[in-house]
């Protein structure tokens, strides 16, 4: 799977929403019924840029093309290193003992089983190798089948994402990119 450009950089701040599926239902009486549909969120993101120069821009709209708009789904890493709770890693399978963890250059790792944390004298953390660089982890013995896998870290969150739009013109794209941002819409982890 590709990943976003890492340069140029956007402006800082950018925008990351989590964005949950919760269906409420609003009764007469004024009292509502709230159900969540998704257990972790997905990452919703809008970037802006200063003005680029032409190969910069170039390098933009030629990864929009290569996507076919919103077509193609790939990864964004966040530009900034921050600490990250809960995040899905994958569920058990009782057979594959190598995970991806979804972030890069990662410290502070914490490992859950069903949220409950495991000792880290079960899992070695590997640095890169994984998708698009995304640090792994190996256990010692793989995780049992249904088994929810999550983390914490500190370090650059991996977003699996594509283009909020399908049906844009260069000077349409070059427009957001300045001025109202490029969003991008999360996608659940693989």
């Amino acid at each position: 799977m590709s990943e976003y450009p890492a340069s140029p950089v956007p402006q800082i701040p950018y925008e990351i929403t989590s964005n949950w599926k919760t269906i409420v239902s609003a009764f007469d009486s004024g009292k509502e019924q709230r159900r969540q549909k998704q257990t972790y969120p997905k990452y919703d993101i809008g970037l802006t840029y200063n003005a680029l120069v032409e190969s910069d821009f170039a390098i933009l709209w030629n990864f929009y093309q290569s996507m076919l708009g919103s077509l193609t789904a790939f990864y964004f890493y966040t530009i900034e290193s921050s600490d990250w709770d809960g995040l899905f890693i994958g569920t058990g399978n009782g057979d594959v003992q190598i995970l991806d963890i979804p972030g890069k250059s990662t410290t502070n790792i914490s490992i859950y089983y069903d949220g409950e944390e495991i000792s880290s004298d079960d899992y070695t953390i590997l640095t890169g190798g994984g998708s698009e660089n995304s640090d792994r982890i190996a256990f010692d013995t793989a995780p049992l089948i249904n088994t929810i896998v999550t983390c914490d870290f500190t370090g650059y969150m991996r977003i699996r994402c594509r283009f909020e739009e399908d049906k844009l013109t260069k000077q349409a794209f070059a427009g957001k990119l300045y001025r109202t941002g490029i969003k991008l819409k999360g996608l659940t982890a693989i």
